[in-house]
């Protein structure tokens, strides 16, 4: 094979292609107007969660305790006296809950505020009202005095958002509160504050604050979702130039003037194969681009950092192969067909293989190892997970040769499956208006 001739096919293709003002809009002007917009809406939800009113109906406030709870930066040393007094905190102070308990609070952001009620209302559920009911059944504050097993209860609308994120929050504050409540019984029976704690354990997950927490699954998922991304793209990037150089050749009648040049099929094959290649690793490139620009502006939002530049620089060198068995496999598909829009039909398998091996590199605990690096498709996108993801354990390197093994042997099948078409001279030309075989058929028309 003539690698001069091969790479003379591959530029009048890339040309072609750069003329196409609607494959050009939708590989790259389509994502310059879709990444502004994912971060805009992004940050606005943000915004909106942190500026969150819910309102909280409460019945029978008047029989919690109204001790003092401990506040501001000494709430340790301020802790200590209310233990020391026996005092029961106080959950509601002046209207609200008692800002103790408010920032310690692990939903995110919201406001609650307090709608205080004569009696338990549920059709203020309904009405959309309030959010959430807080029943105080019996007299909280003499129960508790007694040594009693008061009851709080929580009532709220069934499979409404607004009202399960009330709910959430309004549960954290309850827990924290009753955290103070238990270690003032303990006072009270002489026993130290973590008299229920026989065993202290430090989790490095509840241990970290409340925004690292936040911080850390927004990366995590980011982690997941960019590979996903990419790859969706690099599809989008590689199946419409390969339906125009194959079937829109056979529709505009140039795969004749083609196959009489002097060049051979494999070198055809080739040509094609490197620009339909190019095209759906510059789509990636392109997306990359944008994505850094949008976690640059997030990051400026965030304290941490949310991805590895690096690892994404590198995860891009690991796209290349996979953009090379995709625009192998969506080739082997276009020449098969007839036309552009039989092409679009043939194109659609690669969505039902591709997705579920994209949603299963997603999947929790799934990691890269000696099974999954086997896997073509999941073996890259975890590879590229493991990138751009921050840990401190030993990249998996043995698993590398055996990712180039596999997609080797995958790219090799699925462009002998392309040359092969290219020398059945039934395949090369099929006329588009001639009826289909099976599946394909066309309906006959009706008598008259």
């Amino acid at each position: 094979m003539r690698v001069t001739i091969a790479s003379l096919v591959a530029r009048r293709e890339l040309r072609d292609q750069w003329r196409d003002r609607r494959t050009l809009f939708l590989i790259f002007g389509l994502p310059l107007l879709m990444y502004p917009l994912f971060v805009g809406v992004g940050l606005l939800f943000w915004a909106a969660l942190q500026d969150k009113q819910y309102v909280i109906g409460v019945v029978g406030a008047e029989r919690l305790p109204t001790g003092a709870a401990p506040l501001g930066a000494a709430a340790g040393m301020a802790a200590e006296a209310m233990y020391a007094r026996q005092v029961y905190p106080a959950l509601i102070q002046a209207g609200r809950f008692h800002p103790r308990y408010l920032p310690l609070t692990s939903n995110g952001g919201g406001d609650l505020l307090l709608r205080f009620l004569s009696e338990a209302d549920e059709e203020l559920l309904a009405q959309r009202a309030i959010d959430a009911l807080l029943i105080v059944e019996g007299n909280c504050a003499e129960e508790l005095e007694r040594g009693g097993q008061p009851v709080l209860r929580i009532l709220a609308r069934e499979g409404e958002e607004n009202s399960k994120l009330a709910v959430r929050r309004l549960a954290d504050v309850l827990n924290q509160w009753q955290e103070d409540v238990k270690k003032v019984r303990f006072a009270r029976h002489n026993l130290p504050p973590d008299f229920d704690e026989p065993v202290r354990v430090h989790n490095p997950l509840s241990d970290k604050p409340l925004e690292k927490r936040l911080f850390d699954e927004l990366r995590d998922t980011l982690v997941k979702v960019i590979p996903f991304l990419l790859i969706m793209w690099m599809l989008t990037g590689s199946l419409y130039p390969a339906i125009d150089m194959t079937a829109g050749e056979k529709e505009r009648g140039t795969m004749e003037t083609l196959l009489i040049s002097p060049a051979s099929r494999s070198e055809i094959v080739t040509g094609k194969f490197i620009a339909v290649a190019v095209m759906g690793y510059a789509t990636a490139v392109w997306n990359v681009i944008l994505m850094v620009g949008a976690v640059l502006v997030a990051q400026m939002f965030f304290p941490h950092e949310l991805l590895s530049m690096p690892g994404l620089i590198a995860g891009m060198l690991t796209a290349i192969p996979l953009a090379i068995l995709i625009s192998a496999a969506a080739l082997s598909l276009g020449i098969f067909a007839r036309s552009t829009r039989e092409g679009n039909y043939y194109m659609v398998p690669m969505f039902l293989v591709l997705l579920p091996l994209a949603y299963w590199s997603m999947t929790p605990g799934n990691e890269l190892n000696g099974q999954t690096a086997w896997v073509p498709v999941v073996n890259v996108l975890l590879l590229q997970q493991r990138l751009l993801a921050t840990r401190p354990d030993p990249f998996p390197w043995a698993t590398v040769p055996v990712i180039v093994i596999s997609l080797i042997i995958c790219i090799t099948l699925l462009l002998a499956v392309a040359i092969a078409q290219f020398h059945r001279e039934e395949v090369l030309f099929r006329d588009a208006q001639a009826p289909a075989r099976g599946w394909f058929r066309k309906n006959a028309p009706s008598p008259d």
